[in-house]
């Protein structure tokens, strides 16, 4: 690790030797700060030690990064240009051609950087890759125009700061010219080139996501804040020097992205700076605005009006700051200061389920990650997961308890207290949109054991019909037969076989009538379903057992019932009996119904009070699936007074 090191720091201690060095033969030659601002000694030193240092960094902590390499190349270019302007200082006395050519090489050198290493640093940013492999050739194209940037200062009147000047007699005037003809291809070139490499992090930001899109947000800040700053320079190329001081901000910005880009909330940083520069551009356009329309009024009130400037600049500062500052967050963190219309975004997508509400929880507070966990198991999830993250308890009607969890912002240690009471808010329509889910989950396991049920009736009719009804007709055939051949040769024979053939057509009509008693009782469409039940327990069940006694309890006002209902109830209460005479010690039981827009019956026996919940056995498989059949409930267990079934059937809908 130590010599992985040892390279950036040799290179920013040279960096920082040879700039040291310019600066003391630049005042020995008794120039000023004002004389280096004026011949770009300040600003091509501010390039030269930060570019070093950041692409040193970077270095530092991924070996052979190309945007480190990058930092440093560029750093390196206006390291040249100011050991040059050092040696131009007058301390050195440099013949004639020596002095041109030093000055040569100072207003050559550093125009790869720019041309070349910024806008390869845009293109490769943030892994050192292209964007796709159909972007390579702009990286190529970019590496050419350093054969072309000697062009602009080869020409005539190559040099920046004397258009009068004259550098080529140290070539041959043929050079000059081809040079003076290619300036124009050059310049467009690198126009193009600069163009496209913004266009191509303008796309890797759009495209990427999670870490990689709060790296390229970084690089992407730093670009458009210088941009903003010195667009007159970019535009007439003449501008504020000093304000070329902010292109520091590139190397910097790229290299906390790439090296701690969760340490600082990208978007935080974003937020500030939107709401103050749309804010300090806002005051002085305002201000310009006031004194150029006041001024016209009078010549003795103009000295006024920049004071009326002020006043009206100072009373709508607050409510312009306080209305830029509600927008920008809206655009940044959502809609976290009104979380009631955040509440509503949010419960208009109850309809696409669950995910659909993750997602526009995501959508309302620009939250990178929103999941809901229910035992220990996530239910749904949106977005990518994050190394922290903010819990919420959910209200749930029914089932396991559930939370909401939200992935915190980059940067964030934890969510501020108006993001935690807009995520109180919120939790409601995420807990009905849960509710819906589980609701659907039991819906579909409901179906698919009503079909289950269904398909095992009908094998079991299948079977019956097949191996009782269908082999009894079958003999009744045979014996019928045999009579028929029998009835002249041997008459005492064939009666013998016509009794058999009415004993087995008899068997065949009690099976008969069992099948029909299965799909529906006779006893309900003749004695209703209060008398089916009164003679069962009158005649079937007091002959089972003897000393077993069911009483029921049922309302002379009992409405009619549609003819699902009947079957289910009467169905669920035989078995219901059944099952506490064969497996309980109860001697009592009670059948008791109600109607009150749904049908409550219960079946109570003095039963001994079991150690636990009854085990889930066919009997009471079968009596819950009829239940849920209809749309109703079915709770069946031991009590301090013996056994309870009750079942809820809902008589609307049926």
């Amino acid at each position: 690790m130590a010599v992985k090191r040892a390279g950036p720091v040799a290179a920013v201690a040279v960096t920082g030797l040879l700039d040291a060095a310019s600066w003391g033969a630049w005042f020995a030659g008794g120039l000023s700060v004002a004389d280096a601002a004026g011949a770009y000694l300040l600003t091509n030193t501010a390039m030269s030690v930060t570019f070093t240092a950041f692409g040193a960094l970077v270095l530092a902590h991924r070996p052979r990064h190309r945007i480190g390499l990058l930092f440093v190349a560029y750093g390196a270019c206006y390291t040249v240009s100011v050991a040059c302007l050092g040696l131009l200082s007058g301390v050195f006395a440099l013949s004639p051609g020596w002095e041109r050519a030093v000055d040569l090489v100072g207003i050559t050198v550093w125009i790869p950087a720019p041309v070349v290493c910024l806008p390869l640093i845009l293109q490769l940013f943030p892994d050192g890759r292209p964007l796709s492999p159909r972007w390579r050739p702009l990286a190529a194209v970019t590496l050419a125009l350093t054969l072309l940037a000697p062009a602009v200062t080869l020409r005539p009147g190559g040099d920046a700061g004397d258009p009068t000047a004259d550098h080529s007699p140290l070539l041959p005037a043929a050079v000059g010219r081809v040079a003076e003809a290619l300036v124009p291809v050059f310049v467009a070139a690198a126009a193009l080139v600069l163009l496209g490499s913004l266009v191509a992090l303008g796309l890797r930001a759009r495209r990427s996501g999670g870490a990689e899109r709060l790296q390229v947000m970084w690089l992407l800040w730093a670009v458009v804040l210088f941009v903003v700053l010195n667009l007159q320079r970019i535009v007439t190329t003449d501008g504020p020097v000093l304000f070329l001081l902010t292109l520091p901000l590139v190397p910097a910005a790229a290299t906390v992205a790439i090296v701690r880009h969760q340490l600082y909330d990208i978007r935080l940083i974003v937020n500030r700076s939107l709401v103050y520069g749309l804010l300090t551009v806002g005051v002085v356009g305002a201000y310009l605005g006031i004194v150029a329309g006041l001024a016209p009024l009078a010549r003795e009130w103009l000295s006024a009006s920049p004071l009326v400037a002020t006043g009206v600049i100072a009373v709508t500062f607050a409510p312009a700051r306080s209305a830029l500052q509600s927008f920008v967050d809206r655009l940044m963190y959502g809609r976290r200061r009104d979380p009631a219309e955040a509440a509503a975004r949010v419960g208009a997508r109850l309809a696409t389920g669950l995910d659909g509400v993750l997602n526009a929880v995501c959508e309302a507070l620009r939250l990178p990650y929103a999941a809901v966990r229910s035992d220990g198991r996530l239910i749904a999830a949106c977005g990518s997961p994050t190394p922290a993250w903010h819990v919420v308890a959910l209200e749930v009607a029914e089932g396991e308890k559930a939370d909401l969890l939200v992935g915190l912002r980059a940067g964030e240690a934890r969510l501020s207290t108006v993001d935690r009471r807009a995520l109180d808010l919120l939790a409601a329509p995420v807990g009905l949109a849960l509710q819906a889910v589980r609701l659907s989950e039991r819906l579909r396991e409901s179906r698919r054991h009503i079909v289950a049920a269904r398909e095992e009736e009908r094998r079991r009719l299948r079977r019956d019909l097949h191996d009782g009804l269908g082999s009894a007709l079958a003999a009744v055939t045979l014996k019928a037969d045999a009579a028929h051949n029998l009835l002249r040769s041997d008459p005492e024979h064939c009666g013998r076989l016509l009794l058999d053939l009415r004993d087995d057509l008899a068997d065949a009509i009690a099976d008969i009538r069992r099948l029909v008693y299965d799909l529906r009782p006779p006893d309900l469409d003749e004695l209703g379903l209060a008398g089916a039940l009164r003679q069962r327990a009158q005649q079937s069940w007091r002959r089972d057992q003897a000393g077993f006694v069911v009483t029921v309890d049922i309302p002379d006002d009992l409405p009619s019932l549609p003819a699902a209902v009947e079957v289910a109830a009467y169905r669920i209460a035989t078995e219901a009996v059944t099952n506490a005479l064969r497996h309980s010690r109860a001697n009592t039981c009670e059948v008791s119904l109600r109607a009150d827009g749904a049908l409550h019956l219960e079946i109570r026996d003095n039963g001994a009070d079991a150690s636990g919940a009854w085990s889930h056995g066919v009997g009471l498989r079968s009596m819950r699936e009829r239940a849920a059949e209809l749309g109703g409930t079915l709770t069946a267990g031991p009590t301090n007074q013996g056994g309870l079934v009750h079942a809820l059937l809902p008589l609307e809908g049926v």
